[in-house]
């Protein structure tokens, strides 16, 4: 797969907290750095999207959902994902 390159612009104080926290973790560059931080956060999502799945199952109706109830149960996460997302730019 082709890499995409992305630039960031961090204030002073990120900047340098990004820097000795990389060097701390022996990092050989920013990129290794911040690839780690996104596949860490991504790691997260998938475990709170499973553990939200998993309550979710836990009483539920033996068999497939039809397919309006697929349609509800997607438009549902979707409407979390994005209340997640609001939440943690506040």
């Amino acid at each position: 797969m082709k890499a995409v390159t992305i630039n960031i612009s961090l204030n002073p104080e990120l900047a340098e907290f990004a820097r000795s926290d990389s060097e701390a973790h022996a990092f050989d560059s920013m990129s290794e750095y911040m690839r780690d931080l996104i596949r860490s956060r991504r790691q997260e999502q998938i475990k709170r999207d499973v553990a939200y799945l998993e309550k979710a199952i836990t009483g539920a109706p033996a068999g497939d959902p039809s397919d309006e109830e697929m349609a509800a149960i997607v438009k549902t996460q979707h409407h979390i994902r994005a209340e997640r997302k609001r939440a943690s730019r506040a």
